[in-house]
């Protein structure tokens, strides 16, 4: 900020000062105006205002917030420090002075940034350097007024915290409004959605709008690819063009998804013309109607690069029917790799060239047997269960809690929030909570009275299913203690 010519300080009347129209700050708390008034009138104004003399009276450069609470107050004066500026000098005062408040609204201290950076002289570091804020904030800041009006708006009326906006702020903008819609869930208890913690959207964004560079199957220098964008090494839509923006973001991701998959297609598109011996495949099931005419769909070949335990039989063992192939849909589209491509070869698909087996419907007809057995099986295991639920007791005795916690010992977790949640939810098609959420949703709104039997609930669903040879039948051991006890009262 350029040196400003000497000061003095003066008593001046409200009713000679008026607010000014450059003045960077938009929104005054109220409530914040109503306690700073009623400090003032119990021990006055402390730091005087800054003002500057004009045909008006005195237009005030820094202190607006002051002003308006010594107005709500009923002052007729106030101290104030009258100073010389010119029309840019004043509005570099107030946008750095803006600036170091604390109270500042993130929005419109972007706004100020903008503002000075379009003053003579002023770039990011010098910015950074005057306002006392770091290079990766500043950059942070100015991000926000890439916002599009809805999000702008919902961030300037707290509706999203900070950390939302700028992740949002560093996204094209026509997948601005796909990841505000993220940042809300309704659960399936509650009438409005809430606002989730940003490491949800986060998690949202990297899973759904970053696309890994360093993955790409094409040149990423190749500005023919995609004219109109050019190469990526000089494509602001990425992370690692801005990296103090960036800071947390790990890699260099492709932000302009859109670009990316013209990139890709040309990519292909130039490989097939150049490799016409290339067999074309899909790793992603579609219509046929969807398909380029002459790609393989996934079960009309054997990718050889699949691990022997994933794959049919053969594993990625070579056959002479293999042929290098280029993924033009789906998972891995860009790529090659070995596929077999004849659906009786004997080394993929020896079933499919043995001779009839003599014994195969008396199988089937044992397996449908087995298939019967198991499900009378599951719905007397399911019955014990409600039984064990509907006389669950309000406490637990200490060989009902040993049992109890040796079902939860035993608890695959990869699942099993899913399966109890599912209880809960029911057909409701409109949840979007995740299990967990819906499990912690019903325990806090649940009577104290009902809490046992839901703990039942919990250890127990994963072992309605009957168990494997040599398994401990926690269902059985829980049946005995708790189905044919006394029932609660209800």
């Amino acid at each position: 900020m350029s040196t400003l010519p000497k000061s003095a300080f003066q008593m001046l009347p409200l009713s000679r000062l008026h607010e000014s129209p450059t003045n960077p700050r938009r929104v005054f708390d109220e409530a914040k105006l109503l306690e700073l008034a009623a400090s003032l009138r119990a021990q006055g104004l402390i730091q005087p205002i800054v003002a500057r003399p004009n045909a008006d009276g005195f237009e005030i450069v820094a202190g607006a917030r002051r002003y308006r609470a010594a107005q709500l107050a009923k002052l007729s004066e106030m101290p104030t420090r009258v100073v010389s500026l010119t029309d840019e000098q004043a509005l570099e005062w107030q946008l750095i002075e803006n600036s170091q408040r604390v109270d500042v609204h993130p929005y419109e201290e972007a706004q100020g940034f903008q503002r000075l950076l379009d003053l003579p002289g002023y770039d990011v570091a010098a910015l950074a350097e005057k306002t006392g804020k770091s290079e990766s904030l500043v950059y942070a800041r100015l991000a926000l007024l890439q916002l599009i009006p809805e999000v702008a708006e919902a961030f300037q009326q707290e509706r999203i915290t900070a950390s939302h906006a700028t992740l949002i702020a560093r996204l094209p903008r026509d997948r601005q409004k796909d990841a505000f819609e993220q940042c809300w869930r309704k659960g399936w208890q509650e009438k409005e959605p809430h606002l989730l913690p940003a490491k949800y959207l986060s998690s949202w964004i990297a899973n759904n709008v970053y696309l890994p560079l360093d993955e790409a199957p094409f040149d990423r220098e190749d500005a023919n690819l995609n004219p109109a964008a050019g190469s990526c090494s000089n494509c602001p839509c990425r992370s690692g063009y801005n990296t103090s923006l960036f800071s947390d973001v790990y890699g260099d991701q492709c932000m302009d998804s859109d670009c990316y998959y013209v990139k890709l297609s040309a990519h292909v598109q130039c490989e097939v013309a150049a490799k016409p011996e290339l067999v074309q495949i899909e790793t992603a099931y579609r219509s046929p109607k969807e398909r380029q005419p002459g790609t393989l769909s996934r079960n009309e070949y054997t990718d050889l690069e699949t691990p022997k335990d994933e794959s049919e039989d053969g594993g990625n063992i070579p056959c002479e029917a293999s042929k290098t192939a280029i993924v033009v849909y789906g998972d891995g589209a860009g790529t090659t790799r070995k596929v077999c491509t004849d659906p009786n070869c004997p080394v993929h698909h020896p079933r499919r060239v043995v001779a009839v087996d003599p014994d195969a419907e008396a199988r089937q007809r044992q397996f449908e047997k087995e298939q019967a057995q198991r499900k009378r099986i599951l719905k007397r295991r399911t019955e014990s269960f409600n039984r064990i639920l509907d006389n669950a007791p309000t406490t637990f005795s200490g060989p009902q809690l040993r049992v109890l916690l040796r079902a939860l010992i035993h608890i695959d977790s990869y699942d099993f929030a899913d399966n109890v949640a599912a209880h809960f939810v029911g057909d409701d098609e409109n949840n979007q909570q995740s299990a967990d959420e819906v499990l912690l949703s019903v325990v806090d709104g649940m009577e104290d009275d009902k809490l046992p039997a839901f703990a039942l609930r919990l250890a127990l669903t994963v072992h309605v299913d009957i168990p494997r040879e040599g398994e401990i039948d926690h269902l059985i051991e829980a049946e005995k203690l708790f189905a044919h006890a006394q029932p609660r009262r209800q």
